[in-house]
């Protein structure tokens, strides 16, 4: 099917990019393009004008700082992936980017793109929220900083208004006392996820002194384990994985639970539990 003939704007700025969202009621914005071009395709996205960042330079760099690196919202997952100094640092991040799609489409894709299409399936949510990455916003009426959880409102809805910009992802630095884990299901190589598990483990020994757990691609959005998160603070590393098996925490993301006819609700409550533990092992053993 042939795309729609659309209105394309390319500001050089994020300044500029604003000011035409603030001029219009029903614009989308396109970075890498690669979830909303086949939304525009199958006519799923009707926009007056579609806003291309691919000439905002200011948008494509990646600042590490301290405590935060700054991602602007044209950084590909490709670089994501591949950029050694973030990967040293937060190694989860890499870890997820390179499960989504294929090269070529990890070539195009963004952080930010990924998090504002907030499609269950993603890769990139369920990691950024495990990190704690906040988005940075802006609009003609100021900037404000959201949460994943505060951005991802449900499937493919996002808390932003009309005339926002998503301009970079800052993502929290942590000392290598923290492990991390990261597990895929899909149906083939490439697929959006069937289910996806991030953890992260702060050891002290061969304790778990912390840990921060986040399941998605079943749910509705992805989610916290926060019952796990405190079963196993103060577990040995090696008990760590037999504890997440043990905890009953997905009855508390049954009503979130999103099946469809190749995963029904009986086979996520049996494999969920299995699939964080994974990756659970992967974080306290240091495997992953």
């Amino acid at each position: 099917m042939p795309p729609p003939t659309l209105a394309l704007e390319r500001p050089r700025s994020a300044d500029e990019a604003i000011a035409i969202l603030a001029g219009t009621s029903e614009a989308r914005v396109l970075a890498g393009g690669q979830s909303l071009v086949p939304l525009l395709t199958l006519g799923f996205a009707e926009p007056d004008v579609v806003v291309s960042l691919d000439r905002c330079e200011e948008l494509d760099g990646v600042a590490l700082g301290e405590s935060v690196a700054a991602v602007g919202a044209m950084v590909t997952t490709r670089r994501l992936e591949l950029d050694a100094a973030l990967a040293d640092r937060c190694p989860l991040l890499g870890a997820a980017a390179g499960k989504v799609g294929s090269p070529h489409v990890r070539n195009f894709g963004t952080l930010a793109g990924n998090l504002c299409h907030a499609d269950p399936g993603s890769d990139l949510i369920p990691a950024a929220l495990c990190l704690g990455v906040e988005v940075e916003v802006r609009s003609s009426r100021g900037s404000r900083r959201l949460s994943v959880d505060e951005l991802v409102a449900g499937p493919f809805t996002t808390s932003l208004a009309g005339d926002e910009l998503a301009v970079a992802a800052r993502v929290p630095l942590r000392d290598r006392s923290w492990r991390h884990g990261y597990r895929k299901l899909a149906l083939r190589a490439g697929d959006l996820a069937i289910a996806t598990a991030a953890a992260l483990v702060r050891l002290e020994g061969d304790t778990v002194a912390e840990a921060r757990l986040v399941v998605g691609g079943a749910l509705r959005r992805a989610a916290r384990i926060g019952r796990l998160e405190s079963a196993l603070a103060g577990t040995a590393a090696s008990e760590a994985a037999a504890v997440a098996l043990a905890t009953g925490w997905v009855d508390d993301l049954a009503d979130d639970l999103l099946p469809d006819p190749a995963t029904p609700p009986d086979y996520l409550r049996a494999m969920l539990p299995r699939f964080v533990a994974a990756a659970v092992r992967d974080a306290a053993t240091g495997t992953a």
